[in-house]
């Protein structure tokens, strides 16, 4: 209805179209009523009217990042990325056919090496490789980048499409890490904005008329192949079109083509994260992990770890704050039913239970931690922060050798060895230890363990932690969110963290700014706080952190201001199934010290795992690794005799810092050996039940090692009580 258009049945006097003087006084008293309504009535009006006008295309984060490059990783980190460029990750695009090969770097339909029909291998890899050259700013690595971001802009299709399949083979899941890819570039490096906002609107208009289209690529996949990828994983592919409209590099035209592209994608979607995770509908228990499960894309670790922000970056634009509750239900429920105490998700590569034998991919790592990060960003829960920190310092650095020239496809809660797995490698036909991973090679270290996804993946785990370490409060306000050794550069202030955290628990900081603003320091929920306080110049103070956020306040003035912050903490045990517990201090998960020792041969390919491996590679350093135990592994400790070792003054940290034998922490405990039996004659099974535990050995001392350094271990430990 227009403003001035007057409702049906209602004269410019009142209702009808007679009066008289008897109806005088009523028929006034009604006019003035519906004057009234009237009134009301274009207020609220109004009111919608500029409310709607005002409200943004997309709900604000509520910790706003800071851009790729602006963050740079120092002490311990910086070495571990430095020692990741240096290893595998770093000289994959020096000779891995699947990176410097890829189908991506080839006119589409004309050849090129790719793992799968998925054509992922590339954009896995250039996620990872743009944060790690820019952080580190390292000139080999950056022309790597640049080179295959130049080679896939200008094979673009007149059409608009990206990629290496040609229009009857288009599906969108790979544009998904490889756009990623490209917004990260974009805020590192102004040069390359242009050029890569240009492309995204030119493939999200041609996306805009697939999806008119009967949900080309979408819903309609091609011949043989698995749309539930792409579903699965599209908001993935929504964060690049909602870095568009945070930027403002839109016109109105194609901002209202970018969300509904985000709408249809959801809407066309038969798997909404949101939808799962409701009561009676997600499962707690696996009975079926397979392949031919209906519900199988819900349960595949990766999926599950990708899935994790769905619901946060659904909320963005659709303004449904009850996904909120939905995302915390997907961290809670996950984590609770199907999460490994290095805070990853047991899915080996489909959830089941919480079997310690059960394993965990490297992707699932790092999916999950950047999940995390992003939802703390989006979300401002600090519970997210606690389990990013868990995932980056537990479940990312004991699937990587020191040098970072080989990893693991799986590792398992319980995994005193790691070698190749007699029970599935001599029994093609099963049983099987893991739910698809059969080579017998899936705990190995090496190039390619199992399948080739977690080669190109992994190296996004440290980097995309960095730049989402900071962000920003309100419009004065600097916040350091995901804890360690950076430093920051913004308009605001300059701000450098000194510190060993997790492996010690002070934080020096040396903040620089030409005015007053505010800064925060993220407050973990396990610290303590009789123990911990923060001091400025000279001035100590307890911690008060926001109930929500875990944010403290410090009021800075303008010039050079010292913080030091100290975090108390005390061991604290998480129960675990069967009687067991996981060992905890700060952050850092311990595991039992099983020793260590290892054997290596030539790199095998995933698909030959059998086969006599490669003897021609160009890096020597390229090995596939056996780990086994020298210690004991079936042992039982007394919780009530755990106590912490800590680093001592002065004592720097080695390069790289996860190898075994590396961290100087270490927890010792009373324990014995105990009869303890194989699952399948492989690995570790279930621990005895607690009334089962007898001593086969005599009282001795134990020691616990930080997690990320153990990569042969048992993390879930039976207690028994002396």
């Amino acid at each position: 209805m227009l403003l001035d258009q007057k409702p049906p049945g209602v004269t410019a006097m009142g209702r009808g179209t007679t009066w008289s003087p008897r109806r005088r006084r009523r028929g006034f008293c009604i006019d003035i009523m519906v004057a009234l309504a009237a009134a009301i009535a274009l207020t609220v009006l109004y009111v919608n009217v500029v409310t709607w006008a005002q409200q943004p295309t997309l709900v604000p984060w509520a910790l706003p990042p800071i851009p790729v490059g602006s963050i740079v990783p120092s002490g311990w980190m910086l070495g571990e990325m430095e020692t990741m460029a240096q290893g595998l990750a770093g000289h994959e695009h020096d000779f891995y056919l699947y990176v410097n090969e890829s189908r991506w770097l080839q006119p589409a339909g004309t050849g090129g090496y790719d793992y799968s029909r998925l054509n992922e291998a590339l954009p896995y890899w250039f996620n990872g490789l743009v944060p790690l050259a820019y952080l580190l700013d390292d000139d080999r690595l950056k022309a790597q980048v640049h080179s295959v971001a130049t080679t896939v802009l200008d094979l673009q299709t007149e059409d608009g499409w990206l990629g290496p399949e040609v229009p009857s083979e288009r599906n969108f899941w790979a544009r998904a890490p490889f756009f990623l890819g490209l917004i990260q570039l974009a805020e590192a490096n102004s040069t390359w904005k242009g050029p890569i906002v240009g492309a995204l609107h030119s493939f999200n208009t041609l996306a805009n008329s697939m999806l008119h289209n009967s949900s080309q690529g979408h819903r309609i996949c091609p011949p043989d192949f698995e749309c539930y990828w792409g579903q699965t994983r599209v908001h993935d592919l929504m964060i690049s079109i909602q870095w568009l409209i945070d930027n403002q590099e839109t016109g109105d035209s194609m901002e209202s083509t970018l969300v509904e592209n985000m709408q249809m994608f959801y809407d066309q979607s038969d798997y909404k994260w949101d939808k799962w995770y409701q009561e009676g509908t997600y499962l707690k228990i696996v009975d079926d992990p397979t392949t031919t499960n209906p519900l199988y894309p819900y349960l595949h670790g990766v999926n599950v770890g990708q899935g994790l922000k769905a619901s946060a970056v659904v909320r963005r634009f659709s303004h449904d704050d009850s996904l909120i509750a939905a995302s915390l239900r997907a961290v809670e429920w996950t984590m609770i039913y199907h999460g490994a105490p290095s805070g990853t998700i047991l899915g080996d590569e489909i959830e089941q239970d919480l079997s310690p034998f059960m394993g965990s991919e490297l992707c699932t790592a790092v999916e999950t931690a950047y999940s995390l990060a992003y939802l703390y960003h989006a979300i401002g829960d600090n519970s997210y922060a606690d389990h990013a920190e868990v995932v980056i310092f537990n479940a990312l650095p004991v699937m990587l050798t020191g040098d970072m020239w080989a990893h693991q496809y799986l590792t398992q809660p319980n995994g005193p060895w790691a070698a190749i797995n007699n029970e599935d490698y001599n029994h093609p036909d099963g049983p099987f230890l893991f739910t698809t991973a059969h080579s017998g090679r899936a705990t190995t270290f090496g190039m390619e363990p199992q399948y080739p996804c977690c080669t190109v993946n992994h190296p996004q785990g440290y980097p995309k932690f960095v730049t989402h370490s900071w962000g920003y409060v309100g419009t004065n306000g600097l916040a350091h969110l995901l804890l360690g050794p950076s430093k920051v550069s913004t308009p605001i202030a300059t701000v450098e963290c000194d510190t060993a955290y997790p492996f010690d628990l002070t934080l020096r900081y040396t903040i620089t700014s030409l005015e007053s603003f505010d800064f925060y320091v993220r407050v973990p929920s396990w610290y303590i706080n009789d123990n911990s306080d923060i001091t400025i110049d000279g001035r100590t103070s307890r911690l008060s952190a926001d109930p929500g956020n875990g944010l403290h306040k410090i009021t800075i003035s303008a010039g050079t201001t010292e913080v030091t912050y100290n975090l108390g903490a005390i061991v604290r045990e998480e129960s675990r199934t069967n009687g067991t517990v996981a060992v905890f201090y700060g952050n850092l998960l311990y595991a039992l010290d099983v020793g260590s020792v290892n054997s290596s041969s030539y790199p095998h390919a995933f698909n030959d795992a059998r086969g006599a491996g490669f003897d021609d590679l160009p890096f020597p350093q390229v090995r596939d690794y056996y780990f086994n135990n020298t210690k004991p592994w079936n042992v039982a400790i007394d919780p009530r005799t755990l106590e912490y070792h800590g680093m001592q003054p002065g004592v720097p940290l080695p390069k790289p810092v996860f190898e075994y034998g590396g961290p100087p922490n270490y927890i010792t405990v009373q324990g014995c050996e105990i009869a303890w039996d194989l699952h399948l004659g492989a690995t570790p099974g279930p621990a005895p039940a607690p009334a089962n535990r007898t001593c086969l050995s005599p009282k001795s001392t134990f020691r616990l090692i930080p997690y990320g350094s153990a990569k042969v271990h048992m993390s879930e430990i039976p207690t028994i009580y002396f």
